[in-house]
């Protein structure tokens, strides 16, 4: 039975801070199209290794063990010997997609000014009713 690796909060942010990183889980990485031309442009050097590949491509030792580097490598030459070639990593299935902590705290950021905005329009849209309303009325009496 193969234990599953779980990458840690810290881990999943040096992977996320990654371009070539296209989606991460609790245990999966999906890699960048770019990622996967990259590896096979480094993969006919003489002495390239799966691990200096990783080095070039800027993730640190400490994220995959050198098993699952030469399975990705791997992966990736299979795909690209393969009628289709390359691919673009496929769209999330799952509406709900995991987010980087900064990046969904800056776009929190983002929409609670946008309804703070909202709120002061219709502050403003409501005085001026009430004001139309009690100008109408006394123009009647």
């Amino acid at each position: 039975m193969s234990r599953r690796h779980h990458f840690t909060d810290d881990q999943k942010a040096e992977l996320l801070s990654n371009p070539f990183t296209f989606r991460i889980t609790d245990c999966t990485v999906v890699f960048t199209l770019a990622f996967k031309q990259f590896v096979i442009s480094k993969t006919d050097i003489p002495g390239m290794t799966a691990r200096k590949i990783f080095q070039l491509a800027g993730y640190s030792d400490g994220l995959f063990t050198p098993k699952v580097r030469r399975y990705i490598v791997s992966s990736i030459r299979e795909e690209a010997a393969s009628p289709e070639g390359l691919k673009e990593p496929a769209a999330h299935k799952d509406p709900v997609k995991k987010k980087h902590s900064e990046t969904e705290f800056k776009e929190l950021q983002e929409r609670v000014a946008i309804l703070e905005q909202q709120v002061e329009f219709l502050k403003k849209t409501r005085l001026l009713r009430i004001q139309d309303q009690a100008d109408i009325s006394s123009c009647m009496n």
